[in-house]
């Protein structure tokens, strides 16, 4: 592994240093030298060629420059970063191969995000649009000290633009463009006392009628439909004290994830079920469609598939210089609510998964059942304190946090069929062992083709859940000599979690009742016609059981260590291979998400909390007169207590599978990444490679049948082996003004989307390598004005970008598809 990074470093190092030889056709303004970056990534504003950790820093600039205007853009352009669908539109992030696939409140996500240092709780409000953005970094590996729980893999600190005390200054940016694109972003800037007090407003709003037709009534899917604006006060009360405060408010109205179907084990489960008054079961349908994809198309029952969500988010913060010491408060309280998400998650038109938050509550409603609306709050305190002591020598910062979470009223279904009712063929039970009183086999061996056996599966939960965290920190960096550098930190974390859940069951005697049906077991039904069953009313409410609540507590504590050693080797000795600056580091941290109480059929069950420890060694480079910037790292983290999902037989027999989270292996990631920034006259060109090779050391889990299963020989899922990512712009000067070609590459490796225990048996439940290009146009006329082109996924390829594969399930897996090519003109004025 060390060897073949070393070689990459050297054969990168070699080709960027020959080409500072090039020499330009046209006449261009010549680049000195690369900017200093400023990053945060040690709670302190530092130099990112002097932070001994693994970080991408992207600025304003750069994010126009490569037109990212969301944070699931950023895995193109920074390494061993994956960002992609699941089974729904909230999308998993993963740094170095660790994040969390389900996006659901029992589990907390494996990479943090922070806004303007605020702490952004839950996975599926993670993926915020860039409002006036300054900037955004990616800290990749176990950041456990600084920035606390729940960033295993990384963290993502975004962080908007200041207000300024100087000017009114505004700008806005207007972008228009194919499958209905509009989108309006623009801030402005207002000084209210000189030199004190400046505040900064911006909103956005994005629009687009969707990439991809939906035969089912003619709608289109990946659309958006989001609004967001932010407000930021600051004020200098004296020269020792100041105020910063911060607003977000985002509101969400889109259909839900626009997925395709794909057979692999016709056999399976629910591949062989149909519903009322369809012909085909979900297999057939599947089969069907499965080449819609290639005319872009999907088939989706719409009324199924919605995401809707507003959000709002309030933070102040007060910095206060204390003598030696500087001291940040922070407090923050966010909002969740409106809460509407519903995926139609078969990937077909056939009314088998629909699945989310708002499916629930209709069925609640419908059999006339009062419930609460979901809505989560958060409110979070920290103090951090930074200073320097002893001549300079002692960087320190320590400080304590605290967090109340709250989720009322989060509503989740496992009702499955038409409104919960399915046919099973005979056949389905000829395979499994069961006591179910129901006609011998023999009969129903020769009724397979000529009767059908009802199942009502439908049940309703409510939840209602309480996070607390506290934490203290301390981290310390020494200066052993002029060039060698000691960090040593620590963090000590408490979680109280309680979880109550109110239970509804369907009343399987009432329905039969209704329905002129006699109940068996596990609501399964007595053998009838298909033209009996074809007549069932599934369009009635749900008969549900009064309902049975049972609630949990459970408490968890870590000790979070990190150790740094960097060296600085200045200009000393490598002159003579016309390096500027070296730094190099050694890392060994400890990285922490906490455990949670999930659902066990009718009880709740607790895991335990994920640990990873990360040994990394890591350089930064610049050279050829600051033109070149390199920066590297290898690491391997020992991930233990990885938190699954798994499945059992419920009391009801084989057709009462329950899901439920656990512990269930250990693991070892290890792997490298390398960024490249060169400077060459009027040329920029940005390079990265990002390499993982991510394998489990235990991973056993239960199967439906209550007998064990070994997978500890199965991919990590969703995340590629390689990626990289090549960007190469030029400046050119012209008589009418500056004109800026950019053509952006990237490639991603095959990723593994499999879900249950046996998917891996399947070749489907992987999807292909992807490669994409951009192309992007820019011209300023002058200061004020910039206006763009671009056209993206230029070769108009088709590739998957995530998705889930069920193998013994649903014997399907449903994908994502990129969008295909797509362009438009963004227009940009400023005014001062």
């Amino acid at each position: 592994m060390k060897k073949q990074s070393f070689l990459a470093f050297l054969a990168v190092y070699w080709v960027f240093a020959s080409l500072a030889t090039f020499t330009p056709l046209f006449s261009t303004p010549t680049f000195a030298q690369l900017e200093e970056v400023i990053v945060t990534a040690r709670r302190r504003e530092e130099s990112l060629q002097n932070t001994p950790i693994s970080v991408s820093a992207i600025g304003a600039s750069d994010l126009r420059d490569a037109g990212i205007t969301s944070l699931s853009d950023l895995k193109s352009i920074v390494p061993n970063l994956q960002v992609a669908p699941t089974a729904t539109k909230s999308q998993a992030i993963f740094i170095r191969g660790i994040g969390q696939r389900a996006s659901t409140p029992e589990l907390d996500p494996g990479v943090g995000q922070y806004l303007n240092g605020i702490f952004i709780a839950r996975q599926d409000s993670q993926l915020l649009d860039a409002v006036d953005v300054q900037s955004i970094q990616v800290l990749r590996g176990p950041q456990g000290t600084l920035f606390g729980k729940n960033n295993t893999g990384g963290a993502m600190l975004v962080t908007t633009v200041k207000p300024s005390f100087d000017s009114w200054t505004a700008n806005s940016t207007v972008t228009v463009g194919s499958h209905g694109r509009q989108d309006i972003k623009a801030s402005v800037n207002i000084p209210l006392l000189e030199n004190r007090m400046g505040i900064r407003l911006s909103a956005t709003v994005r629009r687009l009628e969707g990439y991809f037709k939906n035969i089912v009534d003619g709608s289109r899917f990946a659309d958006e439909d989001r609004q967001a604006i932010a407000v930021r006060f600051l004020w200098d009360i004296n020269d020792d004290l100041q105020l910063d405060t911060f607003s977000f408010w985002s509101m969400q109205d889109e259909k839900g994830q626009a997925n395709n179907c794909q057979v692999i084990n016709a056999e399976a489960a629910a591949a062989t079920f149909f519903v009322p008054g369809q012909p085909d079961n979900y297999a057939q349908r599947c089969k069907q469609q499965e080449n819609l994809a290639e005319n872009r198309e999907v088939a989706i029952n719409t009324d199924a598939s919605f995401y809707r969500q507003q959000s709002q988010l309030h933070g102040v913060k007060l910095i206060w210089g204390l003598g030696p010491l500087d001291l940040e408060s922070i407090t923050a309280y966010s909002r969740q609510y409106d809460l509407g998400k519903q995926e139609d998650i078969d990937g077909s038109d056939f009314s088998l998964v629909p699945n989310g938050e708002r499916l629930a509550l209709r069925a609640l409603d419908a059999a006339g059942i009062d419930h609460d609306q979901e809505e989560r709050y958060q409110i979070s305190q920290e103090l951090k304190f930074n200073g320097r002591f002893l001549d300079d020598k002692l960087d320190l910062t320590f400080g304590a946090f605290y967090s109340a979470e709250r989720i009322d009223g989060f509503a989740y279904p496992q009702i499955i069929g038409a409104n919960g009712v399915l046919g099973i063929p005979p056949s389905f039970l000829l395979a499994s062992t069961t006591s179910i009183s129901l006609p011998s086999v023999d009969l129903l061996a020769a009724a397979t083709n000529t009767l059908v056996l009802p199942l009502l599966s439908a049940s309703v939960n409510l939840s209602f859940i309480e996070n607390d965290t506290r934490a203290v920190f301390i981290q310390g960096s020494y200066d052993l000599s002029r060039d060698l550098q000691l960090t040593l930190g620590i963090r000590y974390t408490e979680d109280d979690k309680q979880r109550e859940v109110v239970l509804y069951n369907a009343d399987f005697d009432a329905f039969g009742q209704r329905e002129g049906l006699i109940h068996a077991q596990g609501g399964i039904y007595n053998p009838v016609p298909r033209p009996v069953f074809d007549n069932i009313n599934f369009a009635l409410p749900i008969p549900f059981l009064a309902p049975v609540s049972t609630e949990a507590e459970r408490s968890f504590d870590q000790l979070s260590p990190a150790f740094t050693l960097n060296y600085d080797w200045g200009g000393d000795g490598i002159d003579s291979v016309s390096v500027d600056s070296l730094m190099t580091y050694l890392t060994i941290s400890e990285g922490y998400k906490s455990g949670g109480l999930g659902l066990r059929g009718r009880r709740l069950n607790e895991f335990e909390p994920e640990v990873v420890e990360n040994s990394e060694i890591g350089f930064k480079l610049e050279a050829l007169s600051s033109r070149l910037r390199l920066n590297g790292a290898i690491y391997r983290m020992d991930y233990d207590q990885i938190q699954v999902q798994q499945a059992e037989t419920g009391p009801n027999g084989p057709t009462d599978v329950i899901l439920f989270l656990d512990n269930a292996g250990s693991a070892v990631v290890q792997g490298a990444e390398l960024e490249a920034t060169l400077l060459l006259n009027a040329m920029q060109i940005n390079a990265n490679l990002g390499y993982t090779d991510a394998y489990y050391r235990d991973y056993t889990v239960f199967l439906a049948d209550g007998s064990s299963y070994d997978r500890s020989a199965e991919p990590f899922a969703v995340v590629p082996e390689n990626t990289r990512s090549l960007a190469i712009q030029y400046r050119w000067e012209t008589p009418l003004g500056m004109v800026i070609p950019r053509l952006h590459y990237s490639y991603r490796s095959e990723i593994f989307v499999g879900l249950d225990a046996k998917a891996n048996l399947y070749q489907g439940a992987t999807l292909g390598a992807q490669e994409l290009y951009n192309a992007r146009l820019t011209w300023l006329p002058d200061d004020r004005l910039r206006v763009a082109l671009y056209v993206n996924n230029l070769k108009d390829s088709l590739f998957f970008g995530g998705g889930v594969a069920l193998g013994d399930n649903l014997g399907t897996t449903t994908k994502a598809q990129v969008p295909p090519r797509h362009y438009g003109l963004e227009v940009s004025y400023s005014w001062d």
